[in-house]
């Protein structure tokens, strides 16, 4: 036997059997996955469930292998949003609960984003051998199967819709707005439009069209979240009075039933009319207005009142489609997608902090918070210049101070180190100096503190600067 297989279970097997004998299909459902209790095992034909499951989901496809007519191939993914646990077990089940086979599973891991660092789609593929293939049918819950990559590819492959087909119905889509009311005198209904015909349509298909029509035209019986289309088959479409009092009393969207305007009919009510008898002879004889209780015309006419007239399709567009606008140059584009220079048209990424304080690239572009970050002022009695790294990170400080032996403080740390430390003396005859001279003597502590001295005399009124970076 194969390292890693499928085995069909006892239980599945007596399934399969009574669907045989009874005629009606068998149907896979889902399909589980399971860790084998923490180690690979061979699965054992008796099981009824998996040794330790881990994840239960709909089955994405169940189809029959090319080349043998009965080995079926049934196709799952694992969402990237579960996982955190191995793979080394796998279950079919039927819709009734049934463990129908369970696959030996090659050892691999799940990991999921929350707790490992990464996340991936997970796809499983397990082939077994039934006596009968035709008779296994798959249930599938639309709302949430995915179609794996491969599905996709070979689905594609098989020319559903050529590039032809494709374009052509692009060509076909109208740029008009969702809701608009346009007809078609043949009965060809474009992409994108809907006869309005009374049907029921789901808001969550057409949402566009639902938001745009309400429940202007529900009857109550639609069904929660659905909506209905107006009637149009055999009607005559007429402008909204809207005020202008042509026809008034209407709300937009209303029907309104047949009806022929006021008038009346002359009729003969026994001789001629005037000097002559139609008839040839006898007295005229006044003719009779409206209607008279024991005389009436002829039926003549149909079963409505209408004009000349043309049939045609009248359709509300549902939801927008594209429209080939022109053609597009692409070796104009591809120019303008090429590197930028100081002289040529094209892109360029904005450079990240790092390539903005290295300063040596010159492929990106400099945002304006990336150019500022690093610079401050604080332009007081007490302040600083600190310019961004990219500029050496350069930093000035300055101050006033009175001397002492105590250690005093910068405005603002230095970030690595302070180069020079320099003072003069504030005091002069008229502010109680006199005309004593002092000897500055200023001494750098730290990044943070400094000491600021002249002679053996403290009190005196100093002004200082400070340069680092």
């Amino acid at each position: 036997m194969a390292d890693y297989y499928t085995l069909l279970t006892n239980a599945g097997i007596a399934y399969e059997t009574a669907c045989k004998a009874a005629g009606v299909p068998i149907k896979l459902a889902q399909i589980s996955v399971g860790d084998g209790n923490g180690a690979v095992y061979n699965p054992d034909a008796n099981a009824k469930a998996l040794k330790r499951e881990v994840w239960r989901g709909p089955l994405n496809a169940l189809f029959q292998d090319e080349k043998n007519a009965n080995w079926l191939m049934a196709e799952v993914t694992i969402p990237s949003d579960v996982g955190g646990w191995y793979v080394r077990e796998a279950g079919l089940w039927t819709d009734t609960g049934i463990l129908y086979a369970v696959v030996k599973y090659p050892e691999s891991y799940k990991p999921v984003l929350a707790t490992s660092g990464s996340g991936k789609e997970f796809y499983i593929r397990s082939i077994f051998e039934t006596s009968n293939a035709s008779i296994v049918t798959l249930l599938i819950d639309d709302t949430v199967v995915k179609a794996t990559r491969a599905w996709v590819m070979d689905y594609l492959a098989k020319g559903t819709y050529s590039k032809a087909e494709i374009e052509a119905m692009i060509a076909k889509a109208s740029a008009l707005p969702v809701g608009s009311v346009i007809a078609f005198p043949v009965d060809k209904i474009p992409p994108g439009f809907f006869e309005l015909d009374g049907s029921v349509k789901s808001a969550a298909a057409y949402p566009d069209l639902s938001s745009f029509l309400g429940s202007a035209f529900n009857k109550g019986d639609e069904g929660a979240g659905n909506f209905r289309l107006p009637e149009s088959r055999g009607e005559f479409l007429r402008g909204w009075d809207h005020g202008r009092g042509v026809d008034p009393g209407r709300v937009i969207g209303s029907g309104q039933a047949q009806s022929v305007q006021k008038h009346d009919h002359a009729m003969w009510s026994g001789g001629s009319y005037g000097s002559t008898n139609p008839a040839g002879g006898g007295a005229a004889a006044a003719w009779v207005n409206g209607a008279v209780s024991d005389m009436r015309t002829g039926i003549t006419g149909s079963d409505e009142t209408r004009p000349r007239n043309l049939a045609v399709i009248w359709c509300i567009k549902a939801w927008s489609a594209p429209i080939n606008q022109g053609s597009i140059d692409i070796a104009a584009l591809a120019l303008l997608v090429s590197q930028a220079t100081e002289v040529k048209q094209g892109t360029a990424k904005v450079g990240t902090q790092p390539q903005v304080n290295a300063g040596v690239n010159d492929e990106v572009i400099v945002t304006p918070k990336k150019l500022r970050l690093g610079f401050a002022a604080s332009l007081t009695a007490n302040g600083y210049l600190m310019f961004p790294s990219w500029l050496g990170g350069l930093t000035i400080q300055w101050g006033s101070v009175t001397s002492s032996a105590a250690a005093l403080s910068f405005p603002i740390a230095f970030a690595t180190n302070c180069t020079y430390l320099g003072a003069t003396v504030n005091v002069d005859a008229n502010s109680g100096g006199g005309g004593t001279e002092y000897m500055t003597m200023g001494t750098v502590i730290s990044n943070t503190q400094f000491k600021m001295r002249t002679g053996t005399v403290n009190g005196v009124p100093v002004r200082w600067l400070a340069v680092g970076y």
